[in-house]
Order: C-alpha cells, then sequence, then structure tokens
C-alpha cells in the first residue's frame, strides 16, 4: 500500500503532469466536486436553519407536548382539568422532560377606541400563561415589555399585525368580551408589549394574558368571600357571603362539621389561626361537589386586635386549561409522548407541536425532501467528475502503466494507484468544499445578505445553522460512496496491455 500511496502522490507532484492537457480537466473536476460538497453541507444547513427558526416560533405558540381535556374542547377554548388529580412533580422528574406549565385558552372580541373616538374590533384567542413557559416569547417583543406573567395584572401581550388592526400602540387600553354561561362580559386591559414572529396568520389570532386572568373569567374554582371583626376583646365574628353559580355553598370551621351556616362567632384569648373551608355542592342532599373546595386562614392578632386573610387566591389555583410540555431528549420524544398518553388516559388529547401545526410541519417536511434529491444530485456529480478525471488520467498515464506493468506491478496495485490519486483529489475537493461552505454560512449569519419575502418564508434572511453531527455523516457517507465509485474507472489500468502502452505516442 506505501508503493501505491508513493506512486499516486508522485502523480500529483509531477511538474510534467501539471503542464499536460488533464490538468485543466483535473482541476474542472475539483472545482466541481468543491461546488458539490458546498451546496450539500449548505442544503443541510439551510433545511436545519428553517425547521429550527420555524419551530422555535411554534413553541411561542404551544410546547413539544400539549395535554387537554377532550369534554367540551375546541381550538379556540380549553375545558377546565383539576391539577390535584395528576402528581405533576412526578412526571416533572423524568429525565426526558424538561417542565411542565398550565396554559388556558379563550376567545374574545377585543375593541380599542382611539383618540378620534374611532372603534375598531377584531377577534382573538388569549392564551393565558405563566411566568414558566412564555421564555420563547422574549425575542419576538418588538415593543414595550413582556407582562409579569404569574402575578395577576390586567396587561396584555398582542402582535403587531394585531395593534395596526385596532390602531393600538403600547400601552393603550383595550377591551375585550368574553362570553361566560352564554353571557358577555367585558374586562379591561391595557397593552404591556407588542410581538412579531413572521407566522401572520398564527400571530392574528393569539394574544397573551395572565392565566390567573383567564381562570377567573371562566369560574374555575371557589373564592371565599368573607369579613371578618372584633366584637369584644375575646371574640371575633366571621361573616360569609360567598355565592354558588350553580348549587349551594356548606362551610366547615377547622376541625368541625361541615353545615350550611355563613355566621361564626368565636372566642379568642391569644393569637391563633382560624382555618374556614368553603365546599360548593350541586345540592345539601346529594353533596356532590362542583368544584374544589376553598380554604381561608384568618390570622388573629389579639393583642392588636388585628384579622388578617391569608390564602385568598381561591381553588382557581388548582385549574388549567392544559399542560405544556417541554422535552429534553427529542429523539425519544415518541416513547414519552406514549408514556403520557398512558399517564393521562383516553380521557385526555395529548398531542405533539407537529400535530398542533400540521400544515406547517408538512411544508417543512417538503423541504426535507428537496434536501434529499440536492444531495443525492451532488454526488452523482462528483461521482462523475471524478471518475471522468480518472479516465482522463489513466489514458493519459497510459506509458506510465506500461513500465509499470513491465517491471511487475500487479493488477491490483495498480487499481490502488489510481483509487487512491482519485481519494486524494477528492480528499482535498471535499476539504476546500466545506471551508467554502462554512465561510458562506458565517458571512450570512453575521451579515445576512440573502434575503426572504418574510409573508411567503415567515423569516427575512435565510437561516443557517451548524448541525455539526449531520455535516459529518454528510461528509463521510458522500466521500465512501464516491470514493467506491472510484474502482470502476480504475479498473481500465488493469487491462492496458505493457507492449502496447510502451509503444504508444501518448
Amino acid at each position: 500500500m506505501n508503493v501505491e500511496f508513493f506512486i499516486a502522490k508522485r502523480m500529483l507532484q509531477n511538474k510534467k503532469h501539471s503542464k499536460s492537457f488533464s490538468s485543466a480537466i483535473v482541476l474542472i473536476s475539483l472545482i466541481g466536486i468543491m461546488l458539490g460538497v458546498s451546496v450539500m453541507i449548505l442544503t443541510v444547513s439551510v433545511a436545519v436553519g428553517f425547521q429550527t427558526e420555524i419551530k422555535n416560533k411554534l413553541m411561542s405558540f404551544g410546547s413539544h407536548i400539549q395535554v387537554e381535556s377532550l369534554y367540551l374542547n375546541n381550538n379556540n377554548e380549553t375545558s377546565p382539568i383539576i391539577t390535584l388529580q395528576h402528581n405533576i412533580d412526578s412526571i416533572s422528574n423524568e429525565n426526558a422532560i424538561d417542565g411542565i406549565y398550565p396554559y388556558v385558552l379563550k376567545s374574545s372580541i377585543i375593541q380599542h377606541v382611539d383618540g378620534n373616538k374611532e372603534s375598531e374590533i377584531s377577534g382573538i384567542v388569549f392564551k393565558g400563561v405563566s411566568q414558566g413557559n412564555q421564555t420563547f416569547l422574549n425575542q419576538y417583543v418588538v415593543q414595550g415589555v413582556i407582562p409579569q406573567f404569574g402575578y395577576e395584572n390586567d396587561s396584555i401581550l398582542l402582535s403587531k399585525n394585531m395593534t395596526k388592526k385596532l390602531k393600538a400602540s403600547v400601552g393603550d387600553k383595550i377591551s375585550a368580551f368574553f362570553i361566560i354561561n352564554g353571557k358577555p362580559k367585558q374586562r379591561n386591559y391595557f397593552i404591556s408589549g407588542i410581538y412579531e414572529t413572521g407566522l401572520d396568520k398564527i400571530d392574528d389570532q393569539f394574544g397573551f394574558i395572565d392565566i390567573k386572568q383567564l381562570t377567573k373569567i371562566n369560574k374555575w374554582g371557589l373564592t371565599i368571600k368573607a369579613k371578618s371583626f372584633f366584637t369584644s376583646d375575646t371574640t371575633i365574628e366571621i361573616n360569609c357571603y360567598t355565592k354558588s353559580k350553580e348549587g349551594e355553598i356548606l362551610y366547615a370551621l377547622e376541625k368541625e362539621k361541615i353545615t350550611s351556616l355563613s355566621s361564626y362567632i368565636i372566642d379568642v384569648k391569644k393569637d391563633t389561626n382560624v382555618t374556614l373551608v368553603a365546599y360548593e355542592v350541586d345540592n345539601v342532599e346529594s353533596n356532590n361537589l362542583i368544584s374544589v373546595p376553598d380554604t381561608l386562614i384568618f390570622n388573629v392578632n389579639f393583642n392588636e386586635k388585628i384579622i388578617t386573610q391569608n390564602n385568598t387566591d381561591g381553588s382557581g389555583k388548582f385549574y388549567t386549561g392544559g399542560y405544556e410540555i417541554m422535552l429534553t431528549d427529542l429523539e425519544n420524544d415518541k416513547n414519552t409522548l406514549n408514556s403520557l398518553k398512558s399517564y393521562f388516559g383516553p380521557e385526555y388529547l395529548t398531542l405533539p407541536i407537529e400535530k398542533r401545526f400540521e400544515d406547517l410541519f408538512s411544508w417543512l417536511s417538503l423541504i426535507y425532501q428537496n434536501v434529499y434529491i440536492i444531495i443525492l444530485l451532488m454526488i452523482a456529480v462528483a461521482i462523475v467528475n471524478m471518475s471522468t478525471a480518472l479516465l482522463v488520467l489513466i489514458v493519459e498515464k497510459t506509458k506510465m502503466i506500461g513500465i509499470l506493468k513491465s517491471i511487475g506491478i500487479s493488477n491490483k496495485s495498480l487499481i490502488r494507484v489510481f483509487v487512491i490519486h482519485g481519494g486524494i483529489l477528492l480528499a482535498i475537493g471535499f476539504t476546500v468544499g466545506n471551508l467554502i461552505a462554512y465561510g458562506i454560512m458565517f458571512l450570512q449569519n453575521k451579515y445576512q445578505f440573502l434575503t426572504l419575502p418574510k409573508e411567503n418564508y415567515y423569516i427575512d434572511a435565510v437561516p443557517m445553522h451548524y448541525p455539526i453531527e449531520q455535516f459529518l455523516a454528510l461528509n463521510g457517507i458522500a466521500f465512501i460512496i464516491c470514493f467506491a465509485a472510484l474502482i470502476l474507472p480504475s479498473l481500465l489500468s488493469s487491462r492496458i496491455s505493457p507492449v502496447k502502452a510502451i509503444s504508444s505516442e501518448i
């Protein structure tokens, strides 16, 4: 093998070879291989970039996996899920899961009245989120700031297209109209920030709001409403005025029976805490719970005669419209999806993000089909270029082949000489091709000179990413295929007669 490699190397270093008619053909073949390799690398880079960028945008409106109740569920609104039914902490501790976050979807009509008293309205789906599942939005805010989700405020986040349609801007008041139990309810909010992902159809549909706002609007859960005060130095009175939507309210002081009483007189002689639990039932006879019971704690400061209330959020915190599940191991996402389906059961809709936005992911899969076609074509071009160069070299080196055969070199060794020679040229072509591709990727990511119409491609510049593992696999597979293809033209050298080759004028 060392002899064959030495001969192949000398063929490349031969000054006469560089002046021969084959040098131009070899150079053209090398350029073709370089360009082919560059095109393959750039194609994979752009395809991965498109998929990653679009998927990241979609993650602002979903997650890797979403879980919702099938009961009265539609695309624009979610049905209540009681979180106490699921051990979310145990699921979150699984290795494949990065986090689980609650969310609520609610349809609404929003209205803005501008300075000229002109009213603009639009339909929207509000997505109620907490502080954890809005991280992806940070990079898409173009004006203002993201509201402090999770701290129950009246700020909302709208898309750039939506604010244009409403003729609104950051800080403006927006009136939102919801349908609750068949009746319209109005709530006023302020635009805290404006976002733009480039996915216009989805941007036009979604606005973001604190999850507690939608939980209250939906009237999920129960909130005890009570007043407490000292009636004497050692006596406090608690009066409850909680109302039920569809049934009756029952109460129970700590360690006492459940009754329909709504007023209590309690003797106190020191600082103490009084716990009151409220139950919403369909009627007193059956006592079937309608919602999760609420607990209210009264902190009694005996010396200063002050009573404060704790745990005033109500049992709405135990409700959600669905779960957004972020994964760490995307390669085993199908196994995780099947595991979650088994855990939640058939009464829940467990969908990956690919199913939630099936149209966009179908479009992305078409891009990958084009990638495979381009790679196959570029490999075919590289094989043809290298085979042509080898055939020209064999024809040019006919006399040298005759001399080598006359001194005893075997046909196998002669074939290896030209295969190694072609392999060296391939290595040069692949190396330079990779360098060209990486240079273009670096310049594009820095200067973004290759632009795109955002309305068609959802992004304004060609995205180029660096999936190193895919690049290594592509280079390895393409090089092996091209290298193996060199054997066929190299067989021609073994069929040349030494006598005719030496006497040849070539």
